[in-house]
């Protein structure tokens, strides 16, 4: 119960572009969103009811990742009953290539820091909040690892040229993800919303290096926003931006 409630209130204080977003399909017919990260789906549901507060005819398509196949789904899978759209959720990561990986999960906290890439296991990030949010967890137990399927948005999406809107939000495995994306995001050019989660000591080569590949294929920088709850007593970096053809 404690973990749920911060892990709601660290959503709720967490940096978005939903107004921007929902405002550019309050007269769109459908609307297809790639969620990648998708955990327990909050950014989908928050996009989901705010366009259709403003376009009720609306028809949606979700297609979600992720690998951990022991996160709750249930309360997302009752507002998806409730409002009655198409929703394809599938247990695999995204990357550049076709694989199996080592997938780590953070046990006091898997909504973040979870990834292939591990960047935060033995960061001062994660020693700070586990010490909030699983002060007397067993030490031996904060990680667990799994092995996962790799797949790429260019195989899963290679005849799809209707997808309106990508999230990626893999805790420093964005540019793997894109990489893997690129014919994707030539035929689909949709709305997207990428994070660059690193150590402050990597950040602005990480964030170049997505930003320079966007731009390699007409994608232009609309905002960006930092998550100040990641960066207080932290050595990590963690902001979202916003990209649009």
């Amino acid at each position: 119960m404690y973990k749920t409630f911060l892990y709601k209130v660290l959503t709720y204080l967490s940096p978005n572009f939903d107004k921007y977003i929902s405002d550019n399909f309050s007269e769109s017919k459908s609307l297809n969103i790639v969620d990648i990260g998708f955990y327990k789906g909050s950014f989908t549901r928050n996009i989901v009811s705010k366009v259709m507060k403003l376009n009720k005819n609306i028809l949606i398509k979700v297609y979600s990742f992720d690998p951990n196949e022991k996160t709750d789904l249930s309360e997302f899978k009752k507002f998806h009953d409730r409002n009655k759209f198409e929703w394809n959720h599938i247990h695999k990561a995204i990357g550049e290539f076709t694989k199996k990986e080592n997938f780590t999960i953070l046990n006091a906290f898997p909504s973040s820091g979870s990834s292939i890439v591990n960047i935060l296991e033995d960061s001062f990030w994660y020693k700070s909040r586990k010490f909030l949010i699983d002060p007397f967890g067993n030490k031996d137990l904060r990680t667990s690892t799994v092995t996962v399927e790799v797949d790429t948005l260019d195989n899963l999406f290679h005849n799809e040229q209707d997808i309106n809107l990508l999230k990626i939000d893999v805790e420093g495995f964005s540019f793997q993800v894109l990489k893997g994306a690129k014919k994707f995001l030539l035929n689909n050019s949709p709305i997207l919303q990428v994070e660059v989660l690193s150590k402050k000591t990597e950040f602005d080569i990480r964030e170049s290096e997505i930003i320079d590949f966007l731009y390699s294929i007409d994608y232009n920088l609309i905002s960006k926003k930092k998550h100040y709850t990641t960066h207080i007593f932290s050595d990590v970096i963690c902001v979202d931006y916003l990209f649009e053809k």
